[in-house]
């Protein structure tokens, strides 16, 4: 019960961080904003092997001087694009992150072959259990 009440949502930060980067860094600079996240986020963790330079190096600072980690954020881009069933379900806690994301990419490179065979492995599975 405590969790519930210490918990933010991820969406209302979210939110916020992008409307703070869209009014400081422009609309043509947030049309790319998944991307330049994304290089972010491998920044963060990788520092040696790559260089930032303007408006990049600029948001950077930004989230970190704001208290976000650069990867976190990239992680709310990717949970941003999950189906509506999953988001609902993240909202209600029933699920983490990690098990929404690694159910959408399942379902997204899942063939049409292998979801005919887990229908019919669950039909029959229903057919035994009565």
């Amino acid at each position: 019960m405590k969790d519930k009440i210490v918990r933010k949502t991820w969406l209302i930060d979210y939110e916020s961080i992008k409307k703070e980067v869209s009014v400081r860094f422009g609309e043509e600079y947030f049309r790319n904003f998944h991307q330049k996240i994304g290089m972010l986020a491998q920044y963060h963790y990788n520092k040696k092997k790559s260089i930032l330079l303007g408006k990049d190096r600029e948001l950077y600072n930004f989230l970190i001087e704001n208290g976000h980690n650069p990867y976190k954020v990239y992680r709310w881009c990717l949970l941003e694009r999950v189906p509506e069933t999953l988001r609902f379900q993240l909202k209600e806690g029933t699920i983490s992150q990690k098990t929404a994301l690694n159910t959408h990419f399942k379902s997204r490179h899942e063939t049409n072959s292998h979801a005919c065979i887990s229908i019919k492995l669950q039909g029959m599975q229903l057919v035994r259990g009565m």
